[in-house]
């Protein structure tokens, strides 16, 4: 919150609703309810100083938790309803509640009060509260809640032992993509890129980026953690322990997670921290001595520089991820690189043919569904972003759709 001084008093005025001015965001994740239509099971509490984030104005208001929808390593999500009237309910919103006071509090809320992208969930208020469980002070960051988690997605289609459709994993890196090329802009990565970590509307097609409680604006002049990312999705550099690393350890969590998609589980799946490494060998082959001594030159840890498996890097990509065709193993061996340097850039990778597709038709089948339903906004750039993309902006919007505005 902002250091200035706020007297707050009981305001039950109409509450106001965050209009997102860069860009046309569909909004309709938010409800109006009254008392009688929310879930009975539910525990209440008062908060006096609710500020919103869009306009900057503190009130008091009432929060209906209903139902924990997530957990992590510093803090729970709880779905939840808000009102400044006692009659007229909004939400379904995401609070996620964390502990007051500490480091990666301050981060993810000074992140998340500056992000405006449709990619990246956005904060709605954010308020503090002493809990009724432990008589502690929590921070609350009052999100935009979306169905389910791209986690929860691919489990769904793998316990039916089917495959997420190519269209859907498209779609879904794309604006994966598109969210890290906003973020990295700014030097934040999210050093916690996963699956659990990635909202989707499955009706909608659309996804965001959630969890900013491990991320942080990097400082090319000082040192990182290198103990930072879910272990299957952590990128070798990390393993290694490098404390310089860049944003592009996310290009690395992207090339996991659309690795996911295709097969149903993670790609890399090491029970400690160095067995990740070998898994890691095995489809790439071992890690080559410049890039160690680049990453860490004090590593001592096994290297795996015998062969796990037979033929060419390239074969193993084709054996595992043959069904993505030819684009989705190119940009694979292009994202699951070694090399940090070597990795694409988020530009590069939405204008990569992988996605060329999603250019040409815009539709797609949500699950469950038999008739076609428009692809959500994928290229209504903001002038910043098509400052960021460059030339590279005329290579990712569809021609198609150019020629016709012209």
């Amino acid at each position: 919150m902002d250091n200035t001084t706020s007297t707050v008093t009981k305001d039950y005025s109409d509450l106001e609703v965050p209009l997102n001015t860069s860009f046309n965001i569909n909004n309709n994740h938010h409800h109006t309810y009254n008392n009688s239509s929310l879930p009975n099971d539910t525990f209440e509490f008062i908060a006096d100083d609710v500020t919103s984030n869009r306009s900057n104005t503190v009130r008091r208001m009432l929060i209906k938790e209903y139902r924990k929808i997530g957990r992590g390593a510093f803090g729970t999500v709880v779905q939840a309803y808000m009102t400044p009237n006692k009659e007229n309910w909004y939400g379904p919103f995401a609070i996620k509640k964390v502990p007051a006071q500490t480091e990666y509090k301050s981060r993810e809320l000074d992140i998340l009060r500056v992000t405006n992208h449709p990619n990246v969930v956005r904060l709605e208020y954010f308020f503090t509260h002493v809990s009724h469980i432990d008589n502690k002070l929590y921070q609350y960051l009052a999100m935009e809640c979306l169905p389910t988690t791209l986690q929860i997605e691919i489990s769904r289609y793998a316990q039916n032992n089917m495959e997420l459709p190519l269209k859907h994993v498209k779609l879904y890196t794309y604006q994966i993509a598109r969210a890290m090329l906003y973020l990295h802009s700014f030097g934040v990565c999210h050093r916690d890129i996963k699956p659990s970590n990635i909202l989707v509307d499955p009706k909608t097609g659309v996804l965001k980026l959630c969890d900013f409680g491990s991320a942080k604006k990097l400082e090319p002049t000082q040192p990182s953690i290198s103990y930072i990312c879910s272990r299957f999705y952590r990128a070798p550099e990390l393993i290694l322990g490098c404390t310089s690393y860049t944003t592009q350890v996310d290009i690395w969590g992207l090339g996991c997670v659309m690795g996911e998609m295709l097969l149903g589980q993670a790609v890399f799946q090491g029970k400690e921290p160095l067995l990740q490494l070998r898994e890691i060998a095995k489809l790439l082959g071992p890690p080559d001595k410049k890039f160690i001594f680049f990453s860490n030159p004090s590593y001592d840890g096994p290297l795996y520089s015998k062969p796990l498996f037979t033929g060419t890097s390239r074969e193993r990509f084709e054996k595992y991820f043959g069904h993505s065709g030819p684009e989705g193993i190119d940009l694979l061996t292009k994202v699951l690189v070694y090399d940090p340097q070597s990795r694409l850039s988020p530009r590069r990778i939405m204008a990569h043919p992988f996605f060329n597709e999603l250019r040409l038709e815009d539709y797609f089948f949500p699950r469950d569904h038999s008739e076609p339903v428009k692809l959500p906004d994928l290229f209504n750039f903001s002038d910043f972003e098509l400052h960021i993309l460059g030339e590279f902006a005329d290579l990712i919007k569809p021609k198609v759709k150019k020629e016709n505005s012209e």
